[in-house]
């Protein structure tokens, strides 16, 4: 059973702060069992943004027609949910004057929000209450319920008018004053030929977090996605003027419409280099993102390769990070060692016969990135249940134990599994790739989802190497 104060940590949790402006859709059964209930995970609320402004939308579009023309905003209920009909007869709470799309709000500037929404003539204009969540440089929580409920996009919507949008016919409604008096309101409300627009805007939510301008958090037993409004406005506004009819239907929006170009990180591998002249050869990829040091036992795999003299003294040569590649049977035995040699992060193997979960742990302990390594043949789901304790994970796409391997193509679907994972959890763990990578497949491995390539052959055949490094990176 979760309380009050359990409620303002996961607040904290999700980077709320108290002073923020937040807009809450909700679904109060998604939370679960709350020591006083839905008051409790109002107290909450209300406390934690004791110096910002708490808003829930209480809509009354359900309701408000043109037989049911009247609106009170002291009488009529929400038809979004329990806590919004609960939320507007607190006290401090102020509703505003809007006929079908009406918020109520809590905090020092509420009623200066919430001014001149009687005058709307439509669901969301860009002057009222749902553009102003811009300026306050809003977030939107979802908590518990998917962003079908956006109301917030009907506004860029409406700003661009969109076809088919609006009914064409306005219906005369009247608003209930403050002073007891009605104004005459001349209203277009939704209307959409195809149904219900908002059911595609759930399309909106893997876009959003791949960009950075959703997250994912907990409250409670609920899932949530916080949404910062001006940043969300501006990727639908631009969607809109690409494709006015985007939201027409639930199909996927095209990935290169929310692709983030990245730069990609070089990794070069000194499997390949001519390690009689180690100090030179470091020296000559000089603007890399990492070095990769491959450390194999022989057992592992079947070849032997570079031990602790060879990190030591990579370490001494360079201020560039060393990704260590762990490819030994027990790896437990080393990692403090090659932590102390200059080790920024390790990749230990799923395959091996140690518990995983210490290890990463182990890792952890002495200040080094944890990565975990698959082989070719490795379901990439094994590793989904460490993902949020991982600073990469290190598909190899070829056999380990040599270089100069072609790579296999297959193994680029498990990147893109990997990669859609990791943006459905809102998390920002690197896709690192290893084995047969060079300028004939870079931009196939890059599109896949790869973060951090490792090149070996590739790279040290060049004789301009740091030229082919900024090449590479693009």
């Amino acid at each position: 059973m979760y309380t009050k104060d359990d409620l303002k940590r996961h607040l904290a949790e999700m980077n709320f702060f108290p002073w923020d402006t937040v807009l809450v859709h909700s679904s109060m059964k998604s939370i679960g069992e709350v020591e006083g209930g839905a008051d409790t995970v109002l107290d909450a609320f209300s406390e934690y943004f004791s110096d910002g402004l708490l808003i829930f939308p209480t809509h009354s579009w359900a309701t408000i027609d043109e037989k049911h023309y009247i609106y009170d905003p002291e009488k009529e209920p929400s038809c979004v949910g329990l806590l919004t009909n609960m939320f507007m007869k607190r006290p401090g709470v102020v509703r505003s004057l809007h006929p079908t799309h009406s918020v109520a709000v809590l905090g020092a500037r509420a009623k200066e929000f919430i001014e001149g929404e009687e005058f709307a003539t439509t669901p969301c204009p860009r002057n009222g209450c749902w553009g102003r969540l811009i300026e306050e440089r809003a977030k939107i929580l979802f908590l518990g319920c998917p962003l079908t409920k956006f109301t917030f996009v009907h506004g860029p919507e409406e700003w661009l008018d969109i076809p088919d949008r609006l009914a064409p016919n306005a219906i005369d409604l009247k608003i209930k004053m403050p002073d007891g008096t009605y104004l005459d309101s001349r209203f277009h409300k939704h209307q959409c030929s195809f149904g219900n627009v908002s059911d595609n805007f759930g399309k909106l939510t893997e876009p959003l977090i791949a960009k950075g301008i959703a997250q994912r958090g907990k409250f409670g037993d609920a899932e949530c996605i916080i949404a910062d409004a001006a940043r969300s406005s501006d990727f639908v506004i631009r969607l809109l003027q690409t494709d006015p009819e985007i939201f027409n239907d639930p199909s996927p929006i095209p990935e290169e419409y929310f692709a983030v170009r990245r730069k990609m990180k070089i990794s070069p591998s000194l499997l390949a280099c001519d390690i009689a002249n180690l100090a030179d050869e470091v020296a000559s990829v000089s603007n890399a993102d990492y070095i990769h040091i491959d450390v194999m036992d022989g057992h592992f795999v079947p070849n032997i390769s570079f031990g602790l003299p060879i990190v030591e003294a990579v370490n001494k040569a360079t201020d560039i990070p060393l990704d260590l590649h762990l490819m030994m049977d027990n790896p437990s035995k080393y990692i403090a060692d090659f932590a102390k040699a200059g080790a920024d992060m390790i990749s230990v193997h799923y395959e091996i016969d140690e518990d995983l979960s210490s290890l990463i742990s182990l890792i952890e302990s002495f200040d080094v990135k944890p990565a975990v390594a698959i082989k070719p043949k490795t379901p990439i789901e094994v590793i989904y249940p460490y993902l949020d304790r991982l600073a990469s994970v290190l598909i190899m796409t070829v056999e380990p134990g040599f270089g100069g391997q072609t790579l296999h193509t297959e193994c680029l679907d498990k990147v893109r599994k990997l990669r859609n994972e990791i943006r459905r959890r809102g998390l920002s763990v690197e896709i690192e790739a290893d084995g047969g990578i060079n300028t004939s497949n870079l931009a196939a491995v890059s599109r896949a989802g790869v973060s951090i390539a490792v090149m070996g052959t590739a790279l040290f055949n060049e004789n301009d190497r740091q030229a082919f490094i900024d090449r590479c990176k693009g």
